[in-house]
């Protein structure tokens, strides 16, 4: 679920997800006492005998800046790494690790990252401690949470999801001010969750499926176009197609009478980010798209119907959805039938001049 926290973030800060997120997370830290002792219980179910520990970021030492530290008075215990797309940096783990190890065990280095990049980082982790001649030997921590190493420099070695970390948190919150913070962090979080590059399986590049569904999904866009034009409900009058690296579909004026324009067909982002249908009904914040003055006809329209929409970027869109399990006429006749609907709201604009 989107908050308004997340969604600045996403629009204004976007290159800053990983420290305003440490710090989000130092806040609810310092604000709620129950929220560090979530913390430190997991801390010590990676490396039991931790002391109890305050926790400050952004502090550096040498050239090497973990982002969250856990002190014991003023001896450094445990580093907090948080990562969403940025890679490892040239000090991670190995260096970090020896910082580590200068001071009295037990301690550990905790690498937080989004699910999608668990396996991955996990791997190139251990890479680097291999090539920097640093032994591991696996110990038993919560199973399925956390995956973690005893490195024979000391310090334990872990890397968890932050789903995972906030969860684990999240249980132990008594009061709903808490709550509500570690709410907003959430919802950051799985923004950048989704946005996150997925490692690609062999699986996925040899299943010929999913080319074979996008094809398929542009055949029916085609055919409703078709459906929708001789029935007067769409035009493409001196319109084009229109494709890029997000979306696969055209623009159409909606409503003969009304003269609204708009962009229809697969968006990617759209179907990633809400799910539910792969097309879409897109009006550009423009005279030719008119999002405002149609919003405010279809918003409230698709309240009372159960469709949904969404505001992406300065654009209003929403949702055409498809029915399963029907030879592909039907599955055009069934979008037809919503661009029906829709137009048959915007028939109430005014009028416009159709040029593009």
């Amino acid at each position: 679920m989107n908050t308004v926290f997340s969604y600045i973030v996403q629009r204004r800060f976007s290159q800053e997800y990983e420290n305003i997120a440490t710090e989000a997370l130092d806040f609810i830290l310092k604000s709620d006492e129950s929220a560090r002792a979530g913390l430190m219980k997991l801390l010590r179910g990676i490396a039991p005998g931790l002391p109890s520990l305050n926790f400050r970021t952004q502090q550096t030492d040498g050239n090497a800046r973990p982002d969250m530290w856990g002190f014991d008075g003023t001896v450094a215990r445990v580093f907090i790494e948080n990562k969403f797309w940025a890679g490892l940096t040239e000090n991670q783990p190995v260096t970090y690790l020896h910082l580590l190890a200068k001071h009295p065990q037990p301690s550990v280095l905790l690498v937080v990252v989004p699910a999608a990049r668990e396996e991955t980082i996990w791997r190139e982790l251990l890479r680097r401690l291999g090539d920097g001649n640093v032994s591991v030997s696996s110990r038993d921590t919560y199973a399925g949470v956390v995956r973690s190493e005893e490195t024979a420099l000391g310090p334990m070695l872990a890397l968890m999801s932050w789903g995972k970390l906030l969860s684990t948190i999240e249980m132990e919150l008594a009061d709903e001010p808490a709550k509500n913070d570690l709410r907003q962090l959430r919802a950051l979080c799985d923004a950048a969750d989704s946005q996150a590059f997925k490692p690609i399986s062999c699986t996925e590049l040899t299943d010929q499926r999913t080319p074979a569904f996008i094809l398929q999904l542009s055949e029916i866009v085609e055919k409703a176009v078709g459906l929708a034009v001789t029935e007067g409900i769409l035009s493409i009058e001196q319109l084009r197609p229109q494709s890029d690296l997000t979306r696969i579909g055209r623009y159409v004026w909606v409503s003969s009478r009304a003269g609204a324009g708009a962009w229809l067909g697969t968006h990617l982002e759209l179907w990633r980010e809400h799910g539910g249908t792969p097309l879409w009904l897109v009006f550009e914040a423009s005279s030719f798209g008119r999002a405002v003055e149609v919003r405010g006809l279809l918003e409230p329209w698709g309240a009372r119907k159960g469709v949904f929409s969404a505001n992406h970027n300065d654009q209003f869109a929403i949702a055409i959805n498809l029915v399963t399990g029907e030879e592909k006429e039907q599955v055009a006749r069934f979008v037809v039938d919503q661009l029906k609907q829709i137009a048959e709201v915007l028939s109430k604009l005014k009028p416009i001049e159709r040029s593009k």
